[in-house]
């Protein structure tokens, strides 16, 4: 299901703006810009100074673009704290996504059909651990469903595209927004933020979010977010890194040369490593606290680990970048066909300008 979105919306939330912001730089009042967004008044010879308010063209504001965004759950890292301006930028990007960058790369390249295993997980009881094992159940679930086999991912986006998940990146400075994920009209999308620096993170943002796609489509997650979260890390580290093979490389004093090679070996982050043999019982509480005291002093808490390897990438996006040069088109042009700032599809189909970062 899907809800529908305005386009004065759309462009006031991505610039920043509140309705009152807006309606000064328009010449008008709140109470205009408020009814211009539930639809009771009409916007479309306002449609340059609203370009000159927002950046957005003004062919954005007179398409006939259906904007649909979900009428479900986004998730994203701490959702219950996450302010009402950062989940309304999630929700611009939603939209975006699903009713102009999907379609139009669409127009290019036939996107497989959504295959994605539903495991609802509704009921949440006990600690955090046990939700942590709940969420790497479904994950063997998944791998199994999806014949992958039990070793290391190679490239976890393109896997999951391969079954219908709808890739897309932003830029954002916000930590709630690392990654993020939502249903729209029963097609998932998972949004990567290009500021992450590790690509271990990367793909463990990713397939946390990928937890939530399975799991918790129908979930109203900020009454229990810390065990929902809990699930999805779960389901993270498992899908990543399966226990009942990972158990035999593991030791119950793991330093940082052994979680070094197992990092190199998986692609998952150190941390996420311990915090993987810790939920499974391997290490004791004391070595998992002194190896995050140690994780804390050598700044890996915050910037990324050493172990560089090249990130996971779209690969439904350099088959379209490559569809758009045979054909003697650029992102450029497509923006301006259909109304959009250039800027923002380069953001959210970072090869169009980033060619060795994400492919």
């Amino acid at each position: 299901m899907s809800r529908k979105q305005n386009p004065v919306t759309l462009a006031r939330v991505y610039a920043g703006l509140t309705q009152s912001d807006l309606a000064v730089k328009i010449g008008r009042k709140q109470s205009n810009v408020a009814r211009m967004e539930s639809g009771e008044e009409d916007y479309s010879a306002l449609s340059r100074e609203l370009w000159l308010a927002s950046g957005f063209p003004e062919s954005f504001f007179r398409s006939k673009t259906e904007w649909k965004t979900t009428d479900g759950m986004i998730s994203f890292r701490k959702r219950s704290r996450c302010p009402a301006h950062i989940r309304n930028r999630a929700d611009f990007y939603v939209t975006l996504a699903h009713s102009a960058i999907a379609p139009m790369i669409g127009d290019y390249i036939k996107y497989p059909d959504p295959d994605i295993p539903s495991v609802p997980m509704t009921a949440v009881q006990g600690d955090i651990r046990s939700a942590r094992m709940a969420g790497a159940e479904v994950a063997r679930v998944v791998r199994d469903r999806w014949g992958i086999g039990w070793g290391p991912i190679g490239d976890v986006v393109r896997v999951a595209e391969s079954f219908g998940v709808r890739v897309f990146f932003v830029k954002e400075y916000a930590e709630h927004l690392d990654g993020f994920a939502a249903w729209v009209d029963d097609t998932p999308y998972i949004f990567l933020n290009q500021h992450v620096s590790d690509p271990a993170r990367l793909r463990m943002d990713f397939c946390h979010e990928l937890g939530h796609i399975v799991m918790h489509r129908y979930c109203e997650m900020d009454a229990q977010t810390d065990l929902y979260e809990g699930m999805a890390f779960g389901f993270a580290a498992e899908f990543l890194a399966p226990w009942a093979v990972l158990r035999r490389e593991v030791s119950p004093m793991p330093d940082l040369r052994m979680l070094g090679t197992l990092r190199k070996r998986w692609k998952i982050s150190m941390q996420g490593l311990v915090m993987h043999m810790h939920a499974n019982g391997a290490i004791s509480d004391a070595v998992y606290a002194n190896l995050f005291k140690k994780f804390a002093v050598l700044g890996y808490r915050r910037g990324p680990e050493p172990g560089w390897f090249t990130p996971d990438g779209s690969i439904i996006h350099s088959k379209f970048l490559e569809v758009l040069a045979r054909n003697g088109l650029s992102i450029s042009n497509l923006a301006d066909s259909r109304g959009l700032p250039e800027h923002i599809i380069a953001d959210m189909i970072p090869a169009s300008v980033m060619p060795n970062a994400f492919v």
